[in-house]
């Protein structure tokens, strides 16, 4: 029977590292990255069947040959990474940063779109025009994910349906809004204002992607500092370990988690309204695509630290828009080329991580090892 029972214990364990250095953590980081990319390189290659210099090289080409873009985009991948970091370092599991995008820059159109005659009296007016776009869609994004938030702390709902269901909702506001502004006739009117540009900001460097992209860094570096050095965002890494302790050392748990949803709401409203007067001046429900699902991933890969997630923003950004070069360049007829070479490197993330919070124990075979004795290990 005894010798039954050894033949069944396991013979491979997964035991958590707790000393693994630093310089070992980004080196294994560096070699999954660096690897994977090589291979994605290498398969890129075999598909257009040339060398693996060349589509290496209109990789660089695409990326960088509009820097504003290249910059645009990380800076969208970061401006939603960053919204959503306060709520899940809480492990508020919140989905709906499309959603509360949307509705702020909803709202930040509808001012655009009715108040143009107003605007028209005097360049005050643009400004003070401006303003009110800004606050309307602060405001509709902050309503738009505390409503769940509420939910949740109230009547316990799930937060992860809540706000996935609430995209929904959005999106389908959208569309109807964008239909009843161009009266039926189309499903929308496309870009606001483009003859006049009444709600428009201004030009910087000769494009209108400065000013967004300036606000998003300023919105990470108060991020950054708002969860390092305040009282406020240890609070909320406080929730985030355990809600009980929380509720034991006498935080009032109910309001933290409204607070930090009403700092993501502000922020997804400050994006809705740089979509609006910034960015494309005009509105659709796959406006945001999968920033709001993909800036989840970002923000684990990085560990929720946004300094990191800008150097993740970029390079996803960099391998999206230098891979659709690749596909123009050799007719691919789509870009899932793209698709492809990401979902490489978030496997290559994933991998690395498990690494360097994980090791794998072989046992020795030929001697039991009893509780509480040193094994063998293989990583």
């Amino acid at each position: 029977m005894e010798k039954n029972k050894k033949s069944l214990m396991p013979q491979i364990a997964i035991l958590k590292r707790d000393d693994l250095s630093k310089d070992k953590a980004i080196l294994i980081r560096g070699i999954a990255y660096l690897s994977t990319f090589i291979i994605a390189m290498i398969i890129c290659s075999l598909v257009v069947k040339d060398n693996i210099i060349k589509p290496i090289t209109y990789l660089f080409q695409g990326a960088f040959a509009d820097i504003w873009k290249l910059l645009l985009n990380t800076g969208l991948l970061l401006a939603f990474g960053v919204a959503i970091v306060p709520a899940f370092k809480m492990k508020y599991w919140n989905m709906g940063a499309n959603g509360q995008v949307l509705i702020g820059a909803l709202a930040a159109i509808v001012l655009m779109h009715y108040m143009e005659d107003f605007v028209e009296q005097s360049a005050f007016n643009n400004i003070l025009l401006i303003v009110l776009m800004f606050l309307a869609s602060v405001v509709a994004s902050v309503i738009w994910a505390t409503i769940p938030a509420i939910f949740k702390v109230f009547f316990n709902t799930n937060e992860t349906l809540f706000t996935l269901m609430m995209n929904y909702i959005a999106g389908a506001l959208v569309a109807y809004v964008n239909f009843a502004i161009a009266q039926g006739k189309q499903e929308s009117i496309g870009v606001y204002n483009s003859t006049t540009k009444n709600g428009w900001l201004p030009r910087v460097f000769n494009t209108y992607y400065f000013i967004p992209i300036l606000v998003i860094v300023i919105m990470t570096v108060f991020v950054y500092f708002y969860m390092k050095k305040t009282k406020q965002g240890y609070e909320v890494e406080v929730v985030g370990d355990s809600i009980n302790t929380a509720r034991y050392v006498g935080m009032n748990t109910k309001m933290i988690i409204i607070r930090t949803l009403i700092i993501n709401g502000i922020m997804c409203g400050i994006i809705g309204f740089l979509y609006t007067a910034s960015i494309n001046h005009s509105i659709n429900k796959d406006m945001c695509g999968a920033l709001g699902f993909t800036a989840v991933l970002i923000a684990w890969m990085s560990n929720f630290n946004p300094i990191i997630m800008s150097g993740v923003s970029f390079a996803l950004a960099f391998l999206t828009i230098g891979t659709s070069k690749i596909t123009s360049v050799y007719r691919l007829g789509s870009n899932d080329l793209s698709s492809v070479i990401i979902g490489m490197i978030f496997f290559a993330v994933l991998i690395s991580e498990f690494l360097i919070k994980y090791k794998v124990v072989i046992k020795n075979k030929k001697k039991e090892n009893l509780p509480g004795e040193e094994v063998d290990a293989k990583c």
